[in-house]
Protein backbone atom coordinates (compact mmCIF):
# COMPACT_ATOMS: atom_id res chain seq x y z
CA UNK A 1 0.00 0.00 0.00
CA UNK A 2 2.81 2.43 0.84
CA UNK A 3 4.91 1.49 -2.43
CA UNK A 4 1.74 2.38 -4.52
CA UNK A 5 0.79 5.47 -2.41
CA UNK A 6 4.68 6.53 -3.65
CA UNK A 7 3.84 5.92 -7.25
CA UNK A 8 0.79 7.97 -6.70
CA UNK A 9 2.50 10.49 -5.51
CA UNK A 10 5.79 10.01 -7.95
CA UNK A 11 3.29 10.48 -11.03
CA UNK A 12 1.61 13.73 -9.81
CA UNK A 13 5.03 14.92 -9.75
CA UNK A 14 6.08 13.97 -12.95
CA UNK A 15 2.73 15.00 -14.60
CA UNK A 16 2.82 18.44 -13.19
CA UNK A 17 6.32 18.29 -14.53
CA UNK A 18 4.59 17.63 -17.88
CA UNK A 19 2.24 20.55 -17.70
CA UNK A 20 2.09 22.81 -15.16
CA UNK A 21 2.25 23.43 -11.16
CA UNK A 22 -1.17 25.01 -11.70
CA UNK A 23 -2.79 21.67 -12.56
CA UNK A 24 -1.49 19.71 -9.52
CA UNK A 25 -4.95 20.14 -7.82
CA UNK A 26 -6.50 18.86 -10.94
CA UNK A 27 -4.37 15.72 -11.71
CA UNK A 28 -4.69 14.67 -8.78
CA UNK A 29 -7.89 14.78 -8.00
CA UNK A 30 -8.47 13.05 -11.12
CA UNK A 31 -6.15 10.33 -10.96
CA UNK A 32 -7.48 9.29 -7.89
CA UNK A 33 -11.26 9.28 -9.16
CA UNK A 34 -10.24 7.32 -12.67
CA UNK A 35 -8.29 4.60 -9.98
CA UNK A 36 -11.82 4.67 -8.01
CA UNK A 37 -13.86 4.00 -11.33
CA UNK A 38 -11.82 1.03 -12.43
CA UNK A 39 -13.05 -0.30 -9.14
CA UNK A 40 -16.12 -0.99 -10.18
CA UNK A 41 -16.76 -4.10 -11.43
CA UNK A 42 -18.81 -3.03 -14.37
CA UNK A 43 -17.03 -0.04 -15.55
CA UNK A 44 -15.02 0.49 -18.76
CA UNK A 45 -11.71 0.89 -17.27
CA UNK A 46 -12.21 -2.23 -14.63
CA UNK A 47 -8.90 -4.32 -15.65
CA UNK A 48 -11.34 -7.88 -15.05
CA UNK A 49 -12.07 -6.93 -18.63
CA UNK A 50 -8.29 -8.13 -19.39
CA UNK A 51 -7.78 -4.43 -20.63
CA UNK A 52 -5.08 -2.41 -19.59
CA UNK A 53 -6.82 1.25 -18.11
CA UNK A 54 -5.18 3.93 -19.61
CA UNK A 55 -6.08 8.09 -19.18
CA UNK A 56 -4.57 10.25 -21.49
CA UNK A 57 -3.99 13.44 -19.93
CA UNK A 58 -4.15 16.67 -22.50
CA UNK A 59 -4.19 19.91 -22.43
CA UNK A 60 -3.81 22.85 -24.97
CA UNK A 61 -0.49 25.63 -24.75
CA UNK A 62 -1.32 27.93 -27.06
CA UNK A 63 -1.27 26.37 -30.79
CA UNK A 64 0.32 22.95 -28.99
CA UNK A 65 -1.49 20.23 -27.75
CA UNK A 66 0.11 18.33 -25.00
CA UNK A 67 -0.76 14.80 -24.58
CA UNK A 68 0.65 12.42 -21.75
CA UNK A 69 -0.79 8.67 -21.32
CA UNK A 70 -0.91 6.97 -17.92
CA UNK A 71 -1.46 3.59 -16.63
CA UNK A 72 -3.63 3.03 -14.57
CA UNK A 73 -2.52 -0.22 -13.16
CA UNK A 74 0.52 0.30 -12.82
CA UNK A 75 0.96 4.50 -12.17
CA UNK A 76 3.38 5.29 -14.51
CA UNK A 77 3.46 7.23 -17.78
CA UNK A 78 3.84 5.20 -20.81
CA UNK A 79 5.47 5.61 -24.07
CA UNK A 80 5.76 3.69 -27.54
CA UNK A 81 8.62 1.35 -25.00
CA UNK A 82 6.05 -0.23 -22.33
CA UNK A 83 2.32 0.86 -24.08
CA UNK A 84 0.49 -2.55 -23.43
CA UNK A 85 -0.86 -3.74 -26.67
CA UNK A 86 -4.44 -4.39 -25.05
CA UNK A 87 -6.22 -1.18 -23.50
CA UNK A 88 -9.05 0.67 -23.25
CA UNK A 89 -7.86 4.87 -22.99
CA UNK A 90 -10.04 7.77 -22.05
CA UNK A 91 -9.21 11.27 -22.44
CA UNK A 92 -9.37 13.88 -19.66
CA UNK A 93 -8.74 17.20 -20.59
CA UNK A 94 -6.73 19.45 -18.40
CA UNK A 95 -8.47 22.49 -19.63
CA UNK A 96 -11.77 21.76 -19.89
CA UNK A 97 -12.95 18.68 -17.54
CA UNK A 98 -13.62 18.30 -13.77
CA UNK A 99 -13.69 16.05 -11.49
CA UNK A 100 -16.26 16.99 -8.25
CA UNK A 101 -17.43 15.52 -4.88
CA UNK A 102 -20.11 16.57 -4.39
CA UNK A 103 -23.95 15.71 -2.55
CA UNK A 104 -26.39 14.80 -6.15
CA UNK A 105 -30.19 14.22 -4.60
CA UNK A 106 -28.64 13.78 -1.30
CA UNK A 107 -26.46 11.26 -2.16
CA UNK A 108 -22.46 11.31 -1.71
CA UNK A 109 -20.97 11.40 -5.63
CA UNK A 110 -18.18 11.89 -7.66
CA UNK A 111 -18.36 13.78 -11.29
CA UNK A 112 -15.71 13.09 -14.09
CA UNK A 113 -15.97 14.80 -17.51
CA UNK A 114 -16.89 17.83 -19.40
CA UNK A 115 -18.77 19.86 -17.30
CA UNK A 116 -21.30 20.79 -20.03
CA UNK A 117 -22.42 17.14 -19.94
CA UNK A 118 -22.52 16.51 -16.17
CA UNK A 119 -24.83 19.22 -16.10
CA UNK A 120 -27.46 17.78 -18.11
CA UNK A 121 -26.79 14.27 -16.48
CA UNK A 122 -26.97 15.25 -13.47
CA UNK A 123 -30.31 16.67 -14.19
CA UNK A 124 -31.40 13.63 -15.28
CA UNK A 125 -29.57 11.58 -12.29
CA UNK A 126 -32.02 13.57 -9.76
CA UNK A 127 -35.17 13.18 -11.54
CA UNK A 128 -34.02 9.28 -11.20
CA UNK A 129 -33.01 9.54 -7.49
CA UNK A 130 -36.81 10.84 -6.60
CA UNK A 131 -38.39 8.33 -8.31
CA UNK A 132 -35.91 5.71 -6.55
CA UNK A 133 -37.64 3.48 -3.58
CA UNK A 134 -33.84 2.78 -1.92
CA UNK A 135 -31.29 5.28 -3.35
CA UNK A 136 -27.44 3.72 -3.77
CA UNK A 137 -24.95 4.38 -0.71
CA UNK A 138 -23.01 6.38 -3.54
CA UNK A 139 -22.40 6.93 -7.21
CA UNK A 140 -19.63 7.73 -9.75
CA UNK A 141 -20.82 10.12 -13.20
CA UNK A 142 -18.08 8.64 -15.07
CA UNK A 143 -18.66 10.99 -18.88
CA UNK A 144 -21.79 9.15 -20.27
CA UNK A 145 -21.77 6.33 -17.54
CA UNK A 146 -23.54 6.59 -13.93
CA UNK A 147 -22.17 3.70 -11.72
CA UNK A 148 -24.74 3.38 -8.59
CA UNK A 149 -23.25 1.72 -5.42
CA UNK A 150 -25.35 -0.22 -3.33
CA UNK A 151 -23.05 -1.78 -1.17
CA UNK A 152 -21.88 -5.59 -1.02
CA UNK A 153 -20.64 -5.02 -4.82
CA UNK A 154 -24.01 -4.55 -5.58
CA UNK A 155 -24.29 -1.92 -9.05
CA UNK A 156 -27.12 -0.54 -10.97
CA UNK A 157 -24.92 0.87 -14.74
CA UNK A 158 -26.72 3.93 -16.12
CA UNK A 159 -24.97 4.23 -19.55
CA UNK A 160 -26.75 7.18 -21.48
CA UNK A 161 -26.19 8.67 -24.73
CA UNK A 162 -28.95 11.27 -25.95
CA UNK A 163 -31.78 9.13 -25.96
CA UNK A 164 -30.18 6.11 -25.25
CA UNK A 165 -30.11 3.88 -22.40
CA UNK A 166 -28.46 1.08 -21.57
CA UNK A 167 -29.29 -0.45 -18.05
CA UNK A 168 -26.55 -3.53 -17.12
CA UNK A 169 -27.10 -4.85 -13.40
CA UNK A 170 -24.04 -6.20 -11.46
CA UNK A 171 -24.77 -8.72 -8.73
CA UNK A 172 -28.47 -7.69 -8.64
CA UNK A 173 -31.24 -9.79 -10.12
CA UNK A 174 -34.26 -8.06 -11.86
CA UNK A 175 -36.32 -8.10 -9.10
CA UNK A 176 -33.86 -6.87 -6.77
CA UNK A 177 -33.24 -3.93 -8.96
CA UNK A 178 -37.06 -2.86 -9.93
CA UNK A 179 -37.83 -2.93 -6.08
CA UNK A 180 -34.41 -0.36 -5.74
CA UNK A 181 -35.77 1.71 -8.59
CA UNK A 182 -39.42 1.32 -8.12
CA UNK A 183 -41.33 4.37 -10.30
CA UNK A 184 -37.68 5.49 -11.50
CA UNK A 185 -38.29 2.30 -13.87
CA UNK A 186 -41.14 4.01 -15.39
CA UNK A 187 -39.75 7.71 -15.53
CA UNK A 188 -37.01 6.52 -17.42
CA UNK A 189 -39.17 4.56 -19.67
CA UNK A 190 -40.59 7.62 -20.35
CA UNK A 191 -37.74 10.08 -20.87
CA UNK A 192 -35.53 7.64 -23.15
CA UNK A 193 -36.20 6.40 -26.88
CA UNK A 194 -34.25 3.33 -27.14
CA UNK A 195 -33.30 1.11 -24.02
CA UNK A 196 -31.92 -2.35 -24.19
CA UNK A 197 -33.06 -5.87 -23.56
CA UNK A 198 -31.91 -5.76 -20.00
CA UNK A 199 -34.37 -2.31 -19.07
CA UNK A 200 -37.24 -3.81 -20.96
CA UNK A 201 -37.25 -7.12 -18.77
CA UNK A 202 -36.79 -4.78 -15.91
CA UNK A 203 -39.95 -3.18 -16.85
CA UNK A 204 -41.61 -6.04 -17.15
CA UNK A 205 -40.80 -7.36 -14.05
CA UNK A 206 -42.07 -4.31 -12.51
CA UNK A 207 -44.87 -4.14 -14.13
CA UNK A 208 -45.53 -7.39 -12.27
CA UNK A 209 -45.76 -6.33 -9.09
CA UNK A 210 -49.18 -5.22 -8.75
CA UNK A 211 -52.31 -5.27 -11.28
CA UNK A 212 -52.52 -1.87 -11.30
CA UNK A 213 -49.24 -1.73 -12.70
CA UNK A 214 -49.83 -4.85 -15.08
CA UNK A 215 -52.56 -3.39 -16.80
CA UNK A 216 -50.91 0.09 -17.74
CA UNK A 217 -48.08 -2.32 -19.32
CA UNK A 218 -50.33 -4.33 -21.31
CA UNK A 219 -52.13 -1.21 -22.74
CA UNK A 220 -49.13 0.23 -23.20
CA UNK A 221 -47.20 -2.20 -24.81
CA UNK A 222 -49.15 -5.63 -25.55
CA UNK A 223 -52.36 -4.61 -27.20
CA UNK A 224 -51.46 -1.70 -29.32
CA UNK A 225 -49.16 -4.74 -30.73
CA UNK A 226 -51.70 -7.12 -30.98
CA UNK A 227 -52.17 -8.28 -34.90
CA UNK A 228 -55.87 -8.39 -35.90
CA UNK A 229 -57.01 -12.31 -35.05
CA UNK A 230 -55.30 -11.62 -31.57
CA UNK A 231 -57.28 -8.48 -30.98
CA UNK A 232 -60.69 -9.46 -32.07
CA UNK A 233 -60.20 -12.79 -30.04
CA UNK A 234 -59.78 -10.47 -26.68
CA UNK A 235 -62.77 -7.66 -28.68
CA UNK A 236 -65.18 -10.85 -28.25
CA UNK A 237 -64.90 -11.47 -24.61
CA UNK A 238 -67.29 -10.20 -22.34
CA UNK A 239 -64.71 -8.11 -20.44
CA UNK A 240 -60.95 -8.15 -21.66
CA UNK A 241 -60.27 -6.85 -18.69
CA UNK A 242 -61.02 -9.72 -17.02
CA UNK A 243 -58.66 -11.49 -18.65
CA UNK A 244 -56.05 -8.72 -18.10
CA UNK A 245 -56.04 -9.47 -14.44
CA UNK A 246 -56.28 -13.52 -15.09
CA UNK A 247 -53.32 -13.18 -17.05
CA UNK A 248 -51.31 -11.00 -14.42
CA UNK A 249 -52.41 -13.92 -11.32
CA UNK A 250 -50.27 -16.20 -13.40
CA UNK A 251 -47.75 -13.84 -14.41
CA UNK A 252 -46.66 -12.65 -10.80
CA UNK A 253 -46.32 -16.23 -10.06
CA UNK A 254 -43.30 -16.55 -12.50
CA UNK A 255 -39.81 -16.64 -10.88
CA UNK A 256 -39.53 -13.28 -13.34
CA UNK A 257 -35.18 -13.54 -12.39
CA UNK A 258 -35.23 -16.64 -14.79
CA UNK A 259 -37.46 -15.29 -17.56
CA UNK A 260 -35.32 -15.30 -20.83
CA UNK A 261 -35.84 -13.19 -24.14
CA UNK A 262 -40.18 -14.14 -24.72
CA UNK A 263 -42.99 -15.41 -22.51
CA UNK A 264 -45.05 -17.44 -24.13
CA UNK A 265 -48.61 -17.09 -23.52
CA UNK A 266 -52.03 -19.95 -25.16
CA UNK A 267 -55.51 -18.60 -24.52
CA UNK A 268 -58.01 -20.90 -24.33
CA UNK A 269 -62.05 -20.55 -24.64
CA UNK A 270 -63.94 -23.54 -23.13
CA UNK A 271 -66.58 -22.97 -26.14
CA UNK A 272 -63.93 -23.74 -28.18
CA UNK A 273 -60.71 -24.76 -26.72
CA UNK A 274 -59.23 -26.25 -29.88
CA UNK A 275 -58.66 -22.92 -31.63
CA UNK A 276 -56.16 -21.52 -28.42
CA UNK A 277 -54.88 -17.49 -28.74
CA UNK A 278 -51.78 -17.54 -28.75
CA UNK A 279 -49.15 -14.20 -28.10
CA UNK A 280 -45.30 -13.84 -28.00
CA UNK A 281 -44.11 -11.02 -25.43
CA UNK A 282 -40.30 -10.80 -26.71
CA UNK A 283 -37.83 -8.39 -25.00
CA UNK A 284 -34.87 -6.84 -27.78
CA UNK A 285 -32.65 -4.09 -28.07
CA UNK A 286 -35.10 -2.38 -30.57
CA UNK A 287 -38.20 -2.79 -27.52
CA UNK A 288 -40.98 -5.09 -27.22
CA UNK A 289 -42.47 -7.16 -29.86
CA UNK A 290 -45.90 -8.89 -29.84
CA UNK A 291 -45.29 -12.16 -31.41
CA UNK A 292 -48.14 -14.30 -33.49
CA UNK A 293 -46.54 -18.04 -32.47
CA UNK A 294 -44.48 -17.82 -29.39
CA UNK A 295 -41.33 -19.98 -29.53
CA UNK A 296 -42.39 -21.59 -26.24
CA UNK A 297 -45.50 -21.88 -23.80
CA UNK A 298 -44.69 -20.20 -20.74
CA UNK A 299 -48.15 -19.67 -19.32
CA UNK A 300 -51.38 -21.65 -20.72
CA UNK A 301 -54.72 -20.19 -19.34
CA UNK A 302 -58.31 -21.02 -20.22
CA UNK A 303 -61.08 -18.70 -20.39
Amino acid sequence: MLARRERFEMLVKDLVGRFSQSDERKIRDALAAFLKVTEIPVSYLNPASRYHPVVIFKKRFGGIEKSVMVSLLELKILNRYNMPGWRREVEFRLDRDVVLREQVGGVEAVLIGDPSLLTRLRDVVVRILQQMNVRPRNFVMFYNHVYMDFGNNKFIHLEIRGSDLVVRLVNLNFTEASRLLGKAIPYLDSVFGNKNIDFYKLLFVYSSETAGTFDWFFHRYIMPRLNPEQREFLEDMQDYRNFIRLLYSYISRLNKDRIGDEIGIQVRRRANPNRPLEIGIAFTNRGIEVKRYPGTITISLMV
